[in-house]
């Protein structure tokens, strides 16, 4: 398949080009807003067309587009992708909004196209022991979720510290938190409570307890100030998983998971396959468009996202806890 990439951003020259090669895809353009810089990216990875701007790949020969620029960017240019006939891989969040992903994936239907959100940590071989030993009882009943992925993000020229082009933590780090806890918990939460603090118009750092059905819960940290933190823990009736890196575990890493019993008991650990998430990912993706089959990251699964991260939102405003809105489905 042939690919065009939206952008010379840093997480697609490094990671998913290489990905969608190393998967048996071929990218043969790359549009930028900055022409120079584009042309120096495409140079260094043998992309063979600069054809100028974003609308300028997505009016070429092209199968299919990655796009990994700001969140702002996501849904006129899916929209503008989708109308030309391009399937689309979208950095994450997939939008700003829930409204905004139902509006996508509802185009993605009537194009007949694959969209899908670039999550990659979901792709990870890693995770099928982790719902592994979840579906095996191991843990017994699921209880509680904790986590936290945090970071020093200094202040600059990053679109992550501007609110006009959906910056923030909670849209940065924390979607990979409310991901993973909707994930292992197997369901959505009905309630979420949420603050932050501000820094420049952005969430510098936002804290969320989400509440599921049937007395579960979850609690759940992220930031752009505090030393680099990542890790979840699921703690069950009889036991807890604890599982570092849950997210940016990548090429020739095999980051072990723990099973905790007791305090007074060593944790056992249960190994886990090193993989590159972004290979698999690009595979899997193409393996979609090929099979006409929703992909694990499509819109759908990011509008339910969204829709906790809206609620989120609206908790650290209202400053109270708020209801998280049901789905809407394809309009």
């Amino acid at each position: 398949m042939r690919w065009g990439v939206l952008g010379s951003s840093r997480i697609a020259a490094r990671a998913v080009i290489p990905a969608i090669r190393a998967a048996g895809g071929e990218v043969v353009a790359v549009g930028s807003r900055d022409r120079e810089r584009g042309s120096r990216v495409a140079g260094e990875l043998g992309i063979p067309s600069v054809p100028g701007g974003y609308l300028d790949v997505l009016n070429s020969n092209v199968d299919c587009v990655y796009i990994p620029l700001p969140n702002s960017l996501h849904l006129p240019l899916c929209l503008e992708a989708l109308e030309r006939g391009k399937h689309v891989l979208c950095e994450k969040p997939l939008a700003l909004n829930a409204e905004e992903a139902d509006e996508m994936g509802a185009a993605a239907l009537r194009q007949k196209l694959v969209l899908a959100e670039a999550l990659m940590y979901r792709y990870h071989p890693r995770w099928e022991v982790i719902l592994r030993v979840i579906r095996e009882g191991r843990i017994g009943v699921p209880q509680h979720v904790a986590g936290s992925f945090a970071f020093p993000l200094q202040p600059g020229d990053d679109y992550r510290w501007d609110p006009e082009l959906g910056g923030g933590a909670l849209y940065d780090v924390g979607s990979y938190l409310v991901s993973a806890s909707r994930w292992v918990l197997g369901g959505e939460p009905t309630r979420v409570l949420a603050s932050a603090g501000f820094r420049g118009g952005v969430d510098l750092w936002c804290d969320l307890l989400l509440e599921f059905p049937d007395q579960v819960g979850a609690a759940l940290s992220c930031g752009f100030s505090r030393a680099e933190s990542q890790w979840l823990r699921l703690e069950g009736s009889e036991a807890t998983l604890v599982i570092p890196a849950p997210f940016t575990a990548w090429r020739g890493q095999r980051i072990p998971v723990y099973l905790e019993r007791a305090p007074d008991r060593p944790p056992a650990a249960l190994e886990t396959p090193a993989a590159d998430p972004y290979q698999v990912m690009a595979g899997r993706f193409m393996e979609a468009v090929r099979e006409g089959s929703p992909p694990p990251t499509s819109a759908a699964e990011a509008a339910a996202n969204l829709r906790v991260i809206d609620a989120c939102r609206e908790s650290w405003k209202e400053a109270a806890a708020v209801p998280v809105s049901p789905a809407r489905g394809p309009r």
